[in-house]
């Protein structure tokens, strides 16, 4: 298997320099393993991968999420895995460095033929797409991700018009932004920030975050994710809060988990992006991802390679499903601080089937709606036009 997670950190506890092999990786070395069973020096490793590696909005949630991890031969990259039978879901894209992405992917491939699965990379970006092309992979639009790129951003003009207006609304209202930097800190506001999560989502169609979809959060497991609250002066109470999860190697940053209350001042959220894009900008950060946008794009002409059950189903839910997930109203609302968009795909082989759609439902969670809102939100979303 090449050498162990713990053997791939220096003796300045920096990432060992990759490898590249000579010959193509044999796809019996794939073994999965639990992530919750791995040893500590195990998970410092994994932890720093992601760190270094992560190229999408969720590749950090390895770290604190429930799954499996599946290690490269040569113990210089990982994929989080969320198994289902025969299905292997891997959210997050590829954890490994640019020189072995080639070989990353084609060991995929090979591993998906010699163990008999089916094989599913999210949130892959468009540098990406041609490694898997060339293996031989299913390539489908998974949707849009908004992107804001720092150094220039200053909230001037017409465009930023509503951004202004909510600011100045929290502003008045005597709301503060804070950044939680303390361990000790973030526990003892974490039963608060919890409250507020299950408060936040009650009322949702789904009551509870969609794995492959959404980034889990857990107040007393941040690891290198930021939290930055938005604080009421007078009272001291927390209206909403923002979890930032690092890619790039923390050059870029984004905006994976944002919560309020449901009685939280008009403009919590914008108040809380503008304020945290304000301070990023200043650190020098070059870019904040506000996270994929599922289904947005698919009328565009697809790829080769795509599967029309893929964008069949990704092109409904968000074109006539939105009183399940709000896709058009997240994209809405993210539109509003005029980012730019990149794609984002899904990688699968040997294919989509029926079958495979029905296990990325189950896996997400998919089945386990709140019933008793879903009728609530038909009724609210009917007839709603939300401009894409």
């Amino acid at each position: 298997m090449g050498l162990k997670l713990a053997e791939m950190i220096g003796p300045s506890g920096a990432l060992v320099a990759p490898v590249v092999p000579d010959d193509p990786w044999s796809a019996g070395t794939a073994r999965l393993q639990c992530r919750s069973e791995l040893l500590p020096e195990d998970r410092i490793r994994m932890e720093r991968m992601a760190y270094s590696y992560g190229t999408a909005a969720e590749s950090y949630d390895i770290v604190i999420s429930q799954g499996s991890l599946l290690t490269v031969p040569s113990g210089q990259g990982m994929l989080s895995v969320l198994p289902n039978g025969r299905y292997w879901h891997m959210p997050g894209g590829l954890l490994v460095p640019e020189e072995l992405k080639p070989h990353c992917v084609n060991w995929l491939k090979q591993v998906s033929h010699e163990h008999n699965k089916t094989v599913a990379v999210y949130s892959v970006g468009d540098d990406d797409v041609p490694l898997f092309e060339q293996a031989g992979f299913e390539i489908s639009k998974f949707g849009e991700e908004p992107i804001l790129d720092l150094g220039n951003i200053t909230w001037q003009g017409k465009d930023f018009e509503w951004v202004r207006r909510q600011t100045n609304f929290c502003r008045r209202a005597g709301l503060i932004v804070e950044e939680v930097a303390e361990e000790a800190e973030r526990n003892g506001i974490a039963d608060e920030l919890v409250e507020i999560l299950h408060e936040d989502l009650k009322t949702r169609t789904y009551s509870h975050p969609l794995r492959l979809l959404e980034g889990e959060f857990d107040p007393r497991a941040l690891f290198r994710r930021r939290l930055f609250v938005a604080r009421s002066q007078e009272s001291g109470r927390i209206e909403g809060y923002v979890g930032c999860s690092p890619m790039y190697n923390g050059r870029w940053w984004a905006f994976e988990t944002y919560r309020k209350r449901n009685d939280a001042v008009r403009g919590t959220v914008p108040f809380l992006f503008r304020e945290v894009v304000d301070r990023m900008q200043a650190e020098g950060v070059k870019a904040v991802s506000l996270c994929l946008v599922p289904g947005k794009g698919m009328e565009q002409p697809p790829h080769p390679k795509s599967h029309f059950l893929v964008r069949f189903s990704l092109g409904m839910w968000y074109q006539r499903l939105n009183f399940l997930f709000n896709t058009r109203g997240q994209n809405y609302f993210k539109s509003r601080f005029r980012p730019r968009y990149i794609n984002r795909y899904i990688c699968v082989t040997p294919g989509t089937t029926l079958r495979s759609i029905t296990s990325f439902l189950y896996t997400a969670g998919g089945f386990t709606p709140n019933v008793g809102n879903i009728f609530r939100n038909m009724w609210t979303h009917w007839g709603q036009k939300i401009p894409d």
